[in-house]
């Protein structure tokens, strides 16, 4: 595949620009859908903070915040969790803001909930109050004496 005798392949040169026109900017890679996985193995203690998708199958002492955040069965998080939408098959205890939250039936949650869209399935453990983050469609609100 890589060898002295082939010749060396040419940088691409860019054109220069022309009066009165704009170059385009420069292509960028495209950042992976895959998630950052934190393995069973790890522990870590401290904020994690992203744009993308993680998914937690070790241990985490400190906040979360992601766009969406996936805790597996062996998963632990403890501290305040925040993104759009959450997965929860192992155990948390703190608070947790998201859009959607989704509890399976092997989930262990000791939080307090801010969701719009909330999903229990049947055996899973939950201790903690619910609160929606806006009122539903059609709410009826009440008059004022």
């Amino acid at each position: 595949m890589f060898s002295k005798n082939q010749p060396s392949a040419k940088p691409a040169t860019s054109k220069p620009s022309e009066p009165g026109k704009k170059n385009p900017p420069p292509m960028r890679a495209k950042s992976s859908n895959a998630p950052s996985i934190l393995s069973r193995d790890l522990v870590i203690t401290g904020e994690i903070s992203t744009d993308g998708d993680v998914q937690v199958e070790g241990r985490v002492e400190g906040n979360i915040k992601a766009s969406n955040l996936t805790i597996g069965e062996q998963g632990s998080v403890n501290g305040k969790v925040t993104a759009g939408k959450v997965l929860i098959r192992g155990k948390v205890t703190g608070k947790i803001d998201a859009s959607t939250i989704e509890m399976a039936e092997t989930a262990n949650v000791l939080a307090d909930l801010v969701q719009d869209h909330l999903t229990i399935a049947n055996g899973a453990f939950f201790d903690g109050k619910c609160t929606r983050k806006s009122k539903p469609a059609g709410a009826v609100s009440k008059p004022k004496a």
